[in-house]
């Protein structure tokens, strides 16, 4: 079986960085995995509510560096 791919599900928000250049900005608001019949199935943390847009954003790989 091949190995499933993680998603994050994210909001973004444009808003004007210190320079004064309007700038993305992605919120990640839970996860997504591919399921055996060729979807998606999303979970999103209780207490989180969605309206409007939102992306679905392959997960990159963590190095070492990026681990808290």
């Amino acid at each position: 079986m091949a190995e499933k791919r993680l998603y994050n599900v994210v909001v973004t928000e444009e808003r004007t960085d210190r320079s004064g250049e309007v700038r993305k900005f992605y919120h990640r608001v839970g996860s997504a995995f591919e399921i055996d019949s060729g979807g998606m199935s999303v979970v999103l943390p209780e207490g989180i509510a969605l309206s409007g847009r939102f992306a679905i954003l392959p997960r990159k790989d963590r190095d070492e560096s990026d681990e808290g």
